[in-house]
């Protein structure tokens, strides 16, 4: 799957590991916040003009603090296990999300619209069955930075990581992989 999301450490996903879920626990190494989704088979067009949508937006947002403190699931639906979650609280994350929808939409760039309301979390696990929501310490969590990750069938050969706002300078390499992917695009490189 392709997405933009928030990295979880893993001396913070450590933390999440010691909370006693059902189900299937995902790995440390996997632990993330989305912010937008995309389609699996994700070509590399969508994927350039991502990434100078993302920087666009990305240019101006300071670094900001998410918090968790509950620990609750997304209903079942059908057959399919439901998602044990660490809901995440952030009005700086909420506005991120809604900038950046914004931005994709006046350049067409296609995302998953498949939920109407964006619900921020860490999925801890997957289980047969749902769970009632109990809280935990809370538990805040430093964003400096957000990646995308995409490929072509729903492999992740493209990682880029976007630092918030960094000086121009610190942002050269980016703007260097922006200008590639956008040559190779069109046909330059």
């Amino acid at each position: 799957m392709a997405f933009l999301g928030i990295p979880i450490k893993i001396e913070t996903a450590r933390l999440f590991s010691k909370i006693d879920v059902p189900g299937t626990k995902e790995s440390l190494s996997d632990l993330h916040v989305t912010i937008l989704c995309f389609e699996d088979d994700w070509e590399i067009t969508e994927l350039s003009k991502a990434l100078e949508a993302t920087y666009d937006v990305i240019s101006d947002i300071k670094p900001f603090t998410i918090k968790t403190k509950k620990i609750t699931c997304f209903p079942k639906r059908g057959k399919e296990p439901c998602a044990i979650i660490a809901k995440i609280e952030s009005d700086d994350l909420q506005d991120l999300n809604k900038k950046l929808k914004k931005e994709f939409d006046k350049r067409n760039i296609e995302y998953l619209k498949t939920f109407k309301d964006y619900k921020p979390h860490i999925t801890l696990s997957y289980s047969d069955k749902e769970i009632d929501s109990f809280t935990i310490d809370p538990i805040e969590i430093s964003v400096p930075e957000i990646n995308l990750l995409g490929g072509n069938k729903g492999e992740n050969d493209i990682f880029i990581s976007f630092p918030l706002k960094c000086p121009q300078k610190k942002n050269a390499r980016l703007i260097n992989k922006i200008n590639t992917f956008y040559n190779i695009n069109k046909g330059l490189l």
